[in-house]
């Protein structure tokens, strides 16, 4: 039975235009959630400015005080989303992972893990 036909994991590195267009798409979904993110803690701070004039509409159940530091997070998250979206973008282009910068950087890795063990067995 083919693996391809029962969604089985291709042969050899996917093409450099699939992965173009994956981290695209990872970009735009991270634009967009940053984009809602920032729009609700606007929301969320015009409903805590609101506040005092609500407070005196329904004087038999009135509102609850908005906390700020929910526009806080919610700001906190819209920005987080917008640098992930940032820092997948390089200085000329697409930051593409290659096997050879992978390579590069799984040795330094190890080098480091190897230097950490040393400096364990040493003390």
């Amino acid at each position: 039975m083919k693996r391809a036909m029962v969604g089985g994991a291709h042969r050899g590195p996917v093409g450099a235009g699939r992965q173009r267009r994956t981290l695209r798409f990872v970009q735009g979904l991270l634009v967009l959630m940053a984009a809602g993110f920032l729009v609700f803690a606007g929301y969320s701070l015009g409903r805590a400015e609101g506040f005092e004039s609500a407070e005196g509409a329904d004087p038999l159940a009135p509102p609850t005080r908005p906390s700020i530091v929910q526009t806080i997070v919610l700001a906190a998250f819209g920005l987080g989303s917008l640098a992930g979206a940032f820092s997948l973008q390089g200085p000329s282009g697409m930051r593409m992972p290659v096997p050879a910068r992978l390579d590069e950087l799984a040795g330094r890795a190890e080098a480091v893990a190897i230097e950490k063990a040393g400096a364990d067995s040493d003390a």
